[in-house]
């Protein structure tokens, strides 16, 4: 009897531990074709210096806001756009302002 109860325990824990997450998608796990685009903009353009997450390198850790200069859209997007002192360079000569502007969206994702 007390075998047939631990099998019937058991086989209610695995079958707990198999069922698949049915929550929706975080905002941060979702990805649009744009959210898509923008990370591939940010792995040709700013991954060299701030790492392929974000999470920093030669630049600071972007998923920290205080290193996004700036919490809003246009903040994010003048930086990309005009560089910061201190070793950000401007993009803007390689960068349409739509596409920094989808880039800044992006970093805001993180």
């Amino acid at each position: 009897m007390q075998a047939a109860c631990l099998v019937a325990g058991v086989m209610l824990i695995m079958a707990g531990c198999s069922q698949q997450d049915n929550r929706p998608e975080t905002r941060k796990q979702q990805q649009t074709p744009a959210v898509f685009q923008s990370s591939q903009k940010f792995a040709e353009l700013c991954a060299a210096c701030h790492g392929v997450r974000a999470r920093g390198g030669v630049g600071p850790d972007l998923t920290v806001s205080r290193f996004k200069y700036g919490k809003d859209r246009a903040s994010i997007k003048k930086s990309i756009l005009e560089g910061r002192p201190g070793g950000m360079p401007a993009f803007g000569a390689h960068i349409k302002p739509e596409d920094a502007a989808a880039l800044a969206d992006y970093l805001l994702s993180l």
